[in-house]
């Protein structure tokens, strides 16, 4: 399974790719973040995907049970039960904006600010990234499909869970002092959303136990030398007991859990 994550397309900490070499870390697109898994089952996409800014009855889904239904989820509008832009409007209120998504297929580049400033459809291939250029979310129809393939449907789903995190930092303002931190703290409130979602009936405690296994499979190994690589360094991301530990403590903890994580100058998450 290879996993990818790019960095903040600035060049700042407010977003970072998944990579893995037997783990997850930032990726070097500078000014995005992003993640890369395989598996997968079908997803759809040719444009950007954006959601309607008020809730209706009809425009609520239901479970996840396959990949439209997760596409479904992070595009409902405000006031439904467990959609991804409830919860930021209720951590960030009005300053949480419908965010615009660009789907894309591997050997493409997305359109957006990212793609056109890297240009290399290597980079984006197998991944997911929050692009701060632009505020974008892009991901690799094909990464999704692999990813559902590997864990179902949710796996797509908490990959993007974390990008949209990369996103409720930068406008709260409330990114990590480093750059593990703050992938650490993105993995926090993707295990915060789940907690949303499975308390609306959306996923399932198995699903949210699914996550915590997915995070700790991207975790940051770097080839035995994790060590010797600073918590600053644009690459850097948490250790495998770090990423699933921030996933369940923003399960199972309030969102100033995350923050807390936030904070740390090594990225460490226990307290």
């Amino acid at each position: 399974m290879s996993v990818g994550l790019l960095t903040g397309c600035n060049a700042s900490a407010t977003g970072g790719p998944l990579n893995a070499a037997g783990g997850v870390g930032s990726g070097t697109a500078t000014g995005g973040s992003s993640a890369s898994v395989p598996g997968g089952s079908s997803a759809a996409a040719d444009g950007a995907l954006t959601a309607s800014s008020a809730a209706s009855r009809s425009s609520c889904g239901g479970k996840v049970t396959d990949v439209r239904d997760v596409e479904r989820l992070i595009n409902e509008p405000v006031g439904c039960p467990g959609a991804l832009n409830t919860f930021w409007h209720g951590e960030l209120g009005d300053a949480w904006t419908t965010p615009r998504f660009v789907p894309y297929r591997d050997g493409e580049v997305p359109d957006d600010a990212c793609g056109r400033q890297v240009n290399d459809p290597r980079v984006f291939a197998d991944n997911a990234l929050y692009c701060t250029l632009d505020d974008t979310v892009a991901y690799s129809v094909d990464f999704l499909n692999e990813l559902a393939q590997v864990g179902g449907p949710t796996y797509p789903l908490f990959v993007l869970m974390h990008e949209l995190s990369h996103r409720g930092d930068r406008i709260g303002g409330n990114l990590g002092v480093v750059t593990r931190a703050e992938e650490n703290q993105a993995d926090c409130f993707a295990g915060r959303q789940a907690s949303v979602a499975h308390d609306a009936g959306r996923i399932a405690v198995t699903d949210a136990l699914q996550g915590a296994l997915l995070f700790y499979s991207l975790g940051d190994t770097r080839g035995g030398w994790f060590a010797q690589e600073a918590a600053s360094a644009p690459d850097a991301h948490g250790t495998p007991r770090q990423r699933a530990q921030a996933f369940a403590f923003g399960y199972l903890r309030g969102s100033s859990t995350c923050h807390r994580i936030g904070k740390s100058q090594t990225g460490d998450v226990s307290f």
